[in-house]
């Protein structure tokens, strides 16, 4: 920072006269800029201020050089606060001041702050480009704060669009820079490492990131370093199964993110603290912080879209203002603007014509979440209508049964007989709650399942043994090969409530004195799950509907009591696992379910 400054100081001693009152506006307009760079990411507004003064006396010196480099700070502190547009049109006046006056260094800095701004949109490819532009002439000057600034840059924007090499390449080159002053900007350095290797599943090396990160944005007290540093680190938690210190950290970083009220940063941090509690079944906390999660991100959106369409708009009136001033130019300039107007109306088009495809795209998107919700919605209607036939007739029954207890109308003796049936009512009502409490587990993991490498035949080994009891009051055999070690690679959790579903259902519907296969089929990269049973099968209608919504109360072959949930459970987390679910049956000869699961592990 201070070499950059000095730089600034030189410059201005070439272009301002010597006189003692103008030497003391200048320096009070170089502190200004200094107080301006140091609060720029942490109190961006008070850094606007101070720019903004500065630019007044840089103004009254009428000195070009002070004035351009003003003028990119004015564009900085807005680009921090989120105003893009006010950002590109203070940056762009600076950058061409120093154009025109071959100002090579601040001129530099503006093209580095135009691909903050890109990146700020969402334009991770533009702002490469303009980072790499600045970067070529600060290894000529050897600017080192800049260099350290835009290697840095460089490296967030490759991990944005998942580069890790090019990200790698560019932060490292950014560590040859780290000099103690400008120490308060480290903590940034510090995160996109260890978010680099968290992403890279290099927990160990991320862990101690982190630690870097909050050390550094504790001693120069950045809270945005401090959110991003807890937030890091309760999803590093979350991935080593430390969900309690991980709940710690993610409330951590939301209240301070809360406090920020910066948009990004609440985003973020709700999902994260979202996971957590879902992880620990508070599942409570949990839908409340997704739905905030759920708000932010359209807000989110909404900011990118207006920042994007700010920009077409920009480009848009710096043309017109080119088309009135070639009006007092030569006739070559004219036909020299003309053509660049020409050039410049061709890059509107396209610029227009992508920005359109990419809303008519997310307006798509929106439009299946919607028809998704609505589908939720239904099936959400459904199930609590079930639920609230199914719970009453068990508990109305416990009930009366313990008031004449209680009022001594029945002797312990007379209770004895209505104890079996008072057990079952309250199995099948806790096995009603959690068929329930898994469809909401479900709908709450989403799209973004965990996977790891389990045995399948360890599985289904704990499941006949935990199932064990409902087998023998049949007398059903549950058979499966046993003589292989199958592998797969899925979410173990969720495999497990879908077979063990998938075989109570089996058992539900079996004839005493039967059998239950599972077969397991391993492929390329999918392996197929089969649960075999010899019941009462089904008819063609009631296959088609199964999976669809569409849920009735059913009874099994002993008079066993359901409510339908459990296979559409099943067809929910298939569907979430990324595979397929089928049904094949007959009346009277049994079913033959069979699950397709993608399996990254199948054949290596």
């Amino acid at each position: 920072m201070k070499l950059t400054i000095y730089f600034f100081l030189i410059f201005g001693f070439l272009s301002i006269n010597p006189a003692s009152s103008q030497d003391s506006s200048m320096f009070k307009v170089l502190k200004l800029v200094e107080d301006c760079d140091s609060l720029l990411y942490d109190q961006p507004q008070l850094s606007l201020d101070f720019a903004e003064r500065a630019n007044l006396y840089a103004n009254e010196l009428e000195n070009d050089s002070l004035i351009a480099i003003t003028l990119n700070r004015i564009g900085s502190a807005h680009w921090s606060l989120g105003n893009q547009m006010a950002a590109l049109e203070k940056i762009q006046e600076s950058l061409q001041l120093s154009e025109s006056n071959r100002y090579q260094e601040i001129g530099a800095k503006n093209l580095g702050n135009i691909g903050d701004i890109y990146a700020a949109s969402g334009l991770d490819l533009d702002a490469i480009g303009y980072y790499k532009s600045e970067l070529d002439i600060q290894k000529k000057v050897n600017n080192r704060f800049r260099l350290f600034t835009v290697n840095n840059s460089l490296g967030q924007a490759f991990l944005g669009l998942n580069n890790y090499d090019s990200a790698h390449f560019y932060l490292d080159q950014a560590s040859n820079y780290l000099d103690k002053e400008f120490e308060h900007l480290h903590s940034i350095f510090f995160f996109n490492q260890a978010e680099l290797n968290f992403k890279e599943g290099k927990t160990l090396e991320a862990d101690s990131l982190i630690n870097l990160t909050y050390q550094s944005s504790t001693n120069f007290d950045s809270r945005r370093g401090k959110v991003r540093a807890n937030q890091l680190r309760a999803e590093l938690y979350r991935s080593n199964g430390k969900l309690e210190q991980a709940l710690n950290h993610a409330r951590i970083a939301f209240d301070l993110a809360d406090q920020s009220g910066v948009k990004e940063l609440i985003y973020i941090t709700s999902k994260t603290l979202s996971n957590c509690y879902g992880e620990l079944g508070r599942y409570k906390q949990a839908f409340e912080k997704q739905k905030l999660h759920e708000l932010y991100m359209d807000s989110v959106r909404n900011v990118s879209i207006i920042n994007e369409l700010e920009l077409l708009s920009y480009y848009q009136r710096l043309f017109r203002m080119r088309v009135l001033e070639s009006k007092n130019t030569t006739n070559k300039e004219m036909a020299e603007q003309r053509q660049m107007v020409i050039y410049g109306l061709i890059i509107i088009l396209l610029i227009a014509a992508i920005m359109i495809s990419v809303i008519i795209r997310r307006g798509k998107k929106i439009r299946k979440q919607k028809r998704k919700l609505e589908e939720l919605d239904v099936f959400k209607s459904k199930i609590f209508a079930i639920v609230s036939h199914d719970l009453k007739s068990p508990i109305q029954s416990v009930s009366s049964v313990i008031e004449l207890f209680n009022k001594k109308l029945i002797s312990k003796e007379e209770i004895e007989p209505f104890l079996p049936e008072v057990k079952e009512k309250t199995s099948n009502l806790m096995n009603l709650l959690n068929n329930v409490f898994q469809w909401a587990e479900g709908q709450m993991v989403g799209e973004n399942l965990s996977k790891d490498i389990f045995s399948l035949t360890q599985v289904i080994s704990d499941l006949k043994s935990e199932l064990n009891d409902r087998l023998k009051e049949k007398n059903i055999k549950l058979s499966f090969d046993k003589s292989k070690e199958y592998q797969l690679e899925s979410n173990g959790g969720i495999v497990r409530i879908l077979l063990r579903n998938l075989i109570v259902n089996a058992i539900k519907f079996s004839q005493r004195d039967s059998e239950i296969r599972i077969n397991i089929i391993e492929g390329k990269l999918q392996t197929v799950l089969e649960v075999i049973d010899q019941g009462v099968g089904m008819n063609e209608e009631m296959c088609k509907r199964i999976f669809n919504g569409g849920l009735t109360s059913t009874i099994g072959t002993e008079g066993e009591k359901g409510n339908g949930l459990g296979l559409a459970l099943c067809s929910d987390f298939v569907k979430g696992l990324g595979g397929k679910i089928e049904v094949e049956s007959e009346v009277g000869k049994g079913s033959i379910f069979r699950v397709t699961l993608k399996d990254s592990s199948s054949g290596q």
